[in-house]
């Protein structure tokens, strides 16, 4: 029914089944939700190890002002590992080979340059040429940082569970 801002109170259950029990029996005696609850979120991530999908799940209950209860959900399927099944291996295939042209690119214009020194750059096509390989070599630098932060990530999740 409504958007809901970040903020608000916030209860961590942990992987542990007592203590998630604990704390909710701990809520629900302080009555943490109240007349003046608008909405519960419940947030949780799940991995399918078999496909390598990573789930992220959130369930909205919002409360309304007649005492019904509207129940809605979010799910984000996202796909962290880049090269999981066969269709990985023809992305990274292509990416190789996309690498090598774009390597073996780099190498006659360099050639170019070292012979034709200067009057290389006066040419509109050469400097759009270097543009272009700048920018993709500026690509795979934030790809590559993309995807060791991405390890890191999930090392951390695997490492940490709660």
């Amino acid at each position: 029914m409504a958007d809901y801002p970040a903020g608000g109170y916030v209860a961590d259950l942990t992987e542990h089944v007592d203590q998630a029990s604990s704390l909710l029996r701990e809520l629900e005696e302080h009555r943490w939700v109240d007349q003046y609850t608008r909405a519960i979120l419940v947030e949780f991530n799940l991995l399918n190890p078999n496909s390598k999908l990573f789930n992220q799940v959130i369930l909205v209950f919002e409360y309304i002002a007649d005492g019904s209860t509207l129940f809605t959900t979010n799910i984000n399927v996202v796909q962290l590992y880049r090269y999981a099944g066969s269709a990985g291996v023809v992305a990274l295939l292509s990416e190789i080979a996309c690498g090598i042209f774009v390597f073996v690119i780099t190498i006659i214009e360099l050639i170019k340059i070292v012979r034709l020194r200067l009057r290389y750059f006066r040419e509109f096509w050469n400097v759009l040429q270097w543009s272009a390989l700048i920018l993709f070599y500026i690509a795979v630098v934030l790809y590559t940082m993309r995807s060791l932060w991405t390890v890191w990530v999930v090392e951390d999740m695997m490492n940490n569970p709660g």
